[in-house]
């Protein structure tokens, strides 16, 4: 009796000691804050867990996400498993020249070194770790080879965070806590040690390394904001972004003692195609039409029904293009899709039309009427396409990839009303190729990091389409291994 008695102390005893043991193990780990819970900063709360960290993720919004669950056109990679398989053959070498070219004189190698070579293995962590499906692989404007994956699915923005949303809920050593606004970043000696955050009316004040993933500020149209400060030009038009895209990781870079520093703050990216909604025309915030719509085919045209521009060139250029026609009275500006188009985009398509932002058409005729142009003319548009296509001419505008290039003047068609809408901010906090926030002379912030569309210099002057998620992953993950080492 007594030896059972003994057995069972001592096991007590030993449960009791592992359960202290445990706790105080799992209080001793180093404990990263992240502030936004958008890609970037799902990716370096992914990669901090990886090496060991304690993670309190912060967000404002009441769910997480932020812009990237709306990205729709896919993710750059070169020399991936997907382009293999397709008989695509790309290099880092290949994605560095395109993305030189686009950031024109603001590109920065260092960065852009990092974006690229790390692409390759960034799309096989979210395939392996997370189930992503990344098996297509498209090319899109400025793109000198296919490189921009997605999935066969839906939007590839909600598919890759929201596979990383679900695991981080399931971790053990992760917090998450909602509806709580960052105030500001604790700082001593130079040193960011922490943030003080509001979350149910209560100030708290929380320790550790902080990395910035709070997104960009193209949403950000107050008086005072960034948008009035850097672009006042853009402030008449709509945006894609939610409302939480207000630069507040900017602010509370820039508030330090010894302040980070900003660059290329007046670079912002408007997007070319953005959906009218027949229903709400003045709608300030708009849907994206992804740029995928244009690399599987689409065409646009003016109101006369001609084409007037590559429609897979760089966005800015494209943009310049629409600007200048609906400035001299040739708008709106139509985007068209024949079925082969909409079929390959088909979940987008018909997530389109749902909303009504798509309209189908049984054929050339039915629209010309819709425009009050001749249907010849429209005609004579999509067979000059074709020709452009067969290299039977040479396309005006100067586009020399053609993608379901065939429109039957009596086939159905898919049309949207498009505008130009303020999309991603290239500018904002200062890093270098391990995200280490800067200062104005180039040394790095003690216990402060960034990721995602807060940072600024790496697509320069353009970013070209499918890199804002791969940005997003890339420097969170890097990000999250500075962080944590």
């Amino acid at each position: 009796m007594i030896p059972t008695r003994r057995r069972l102390l001592s096991f007590f005893i030993t449960i009791t000691f592992t359960a202290v043991f445990v706790r105080h193990f799992m209080s001793a780990q180093p404990r990263t804050i992240v502030v936004g819970g958008g890609l970037a900063g799902l990716s370096a709360a992914h990669t901090l867990l990886e090496n060991g960290a304690t993670v309190l993720l912060l967000d404002k919004k009441p769910s997480l996400g932020g812009n990237s669950v709306k990205a729709s056109s896919g993710i750059n990679g070169a020399g991936t498993e997907a382009q293999v398989k397709h008989d695509i053959k790309d290099t880092v070498e290949d994605f560095i020249k395109d993305t030189t070219a686009s950031a024109g004189h603001l590109a920065r190698p260092n960065l852009i070194q990092a974006l690229t070579s790390n692409s390759a293995p960034t799309l096989a962590w979210l395939s392996t770790k997370f189930g992503v499906d990344l098996s297509l692989v498209a090319r899109l404007g400025g793109h000198s080879i296919p490189r921009t994956h997605r999935g066969k699915g839906g939007a590839p923005g909600w598919a890759i965070t929201s596979a990383l949303i679900k695991k981080l809920e399931q971790e053990p050593n992760a917090s998450i806590i909602k509806s709580a606004k960052v105030l500001r970043l604790l700082e001593e000696s130079g040193k960011v040690y922490g943030v003080e955050y509001e979350s149910e009316g209560v100030k708290v004040e929380a320790e550790g390394p902080v990395i910035i993933a709070t997104g960009g500020y193209a949403a950000d149209f107050s008086s005072s904001g960034y948008l009035t400060q850097y672009r006042s030009d853009l402030l008449t038009l709509p945006t894609t972004n939610g409302d939480h895209a207000t630069g507040d990781g900017h602010r509370m870079a820039t508030s330090l003692s010894l302040p980070a520093v900003l660059c290329d703050m007046d670079q912002i990216q408007v997007h070319p195609t953005g959906f009218i909604d027949p229903a709400n025309p003045d709608a300030k915030t708009k849907f994206l039409a992804a740029e995928a719509l244009r690399g599987v085919g689409g065409i646009l045209v003016d109101s006369t029904g001609a084409r007037f521009v590559n429609e897979i060139g760089r966005r800015d250029a494209v943009t310049t293009k629409m600007q200048d026609l609906i400035g001299a009275g040739k708008g709106p500006i139509r985007l068209i899709l024949n079925s082969e188009a909409a079929t390959e985009l088909k979940a987008h398509c018909d997530f389109y039309v749902a909303k009504g932002l798509m309209k189908k058409y049984e054929g050339a005729a039915a629209l010309a009427q819709e425009m009050g142009v001749p249907a010849d003319r429209l005609k004579k548009t999509f067979e000059a396409h074709g020709r452009y296509a067969r290299n039977e001419e040479t396309d005006p505008f100067g586009k020399t990839f053609f993608h379901n290039p065939t429109f039957d003047p009596e086939g159905p068609i898919l049309v949207a009303l498009m505008t130009p809408v303020v999309h991603y901010t290239m500018g904002g906090i200062q890093v270098d190729e391990k995200a280490r926030v800067l200062h104005a002379d180039g040394s790095p912030v003690p216990g402060l990091f960034a990721a995602g569309e807060a940072i600024g210099g790496v697509h320069g002057q353009n970013r070209l389409g499918g890199s804002s998620l791969l940005e997003a992953v890339v420097f969170g993950r890097i990000a999250g291994s500075s962080a944590s080492s």
